[in-house]
């Protein structure tokens, strides 16, 4: 696919179909394959049709209600009070975090500046945020993730299940090394427990 990719980019930019161009074309894909090898990609990704028209519905929704609170904001005499949140995000694919991201962004007064891949988190900045309280947003911003999850039909990687290890009834501690237990109280308490 992705020789194909780079065979179509080279006849776009040469903007012929001689066959000399293209021999040299394909000889220039397998050269650049070949020493720019992509990593390989696990797909577990598919489309769910009505869930995604349910995505489509929903963020076209958002944006028309959030553009039309935009332009509230702009007719207003004083300026909204931004914030900047960070949210958690519930997957692990990084498709997934990345259209999430951009689909926040597309939703005017909101914008993404930062993505950490590695603690899949999001920065989002709010541009209002009396309308928008930070946990109304977050909660937005993972109903969102969840809506694309569904319209891709994503199944996070299934891990085996860890079955926990049978403890024998004879290494139970003794009664010797059990933890002490706690005081009851502070000194002042005890000592006027004991009056």
């Amino acid at each position: 696919m992705t020789f194909g990719a780079l065979m179509v980019v080279w006849v776009m930019l040469w903007g012929s179909l001689a066959p000399s161009l293209l021999l040299v074309g394909a000889v220039s894909a397998v050269v650049v394959l070949w020493l720019f090898p992509l990593p390989p990609m696990e797909f577990r990704f598919g489309l769910h049709p009505w869930r995604a028209l349910i995505l489509l519905v929903r963020f076209l929704g958002d944006v028309v209600l959030a553009s039309l609170h935009v332009a509230a904001l702009a007719l207003r005499p004083r300026l909204p009070r931004s914030a900047v949140i960070e949210v958690q995000l519930a997957n692990d694919s990084d498709l997934l975090q990345h259209l999430t991201g951009l689909a926040v962004s597309l939703v005017p007064g909101s914008l993404i500046i930062d993505a950490d891949p590695q603690r899949r988190t999001l920065l989002i900045h709010l541009l209002d945020v009396e309308h928008d309280p930070v946990d109304e947003m977050t909660r937005s911003v993972l109903a969102q993730e969840e809506r694309i999850r569904a319209a891709l039909a994503y199944s996070p990687r299934s891990e085996p299940a860890r079955v926990p290890e049978p403890t024998p009834a004879s290494s139970a501690a003794p009664e010797s090394a059990a933890a002490p237990a706690a005081p009851s109280g502070t000194p002042e308490q005890k000592g006027r427990k004991d009056r």
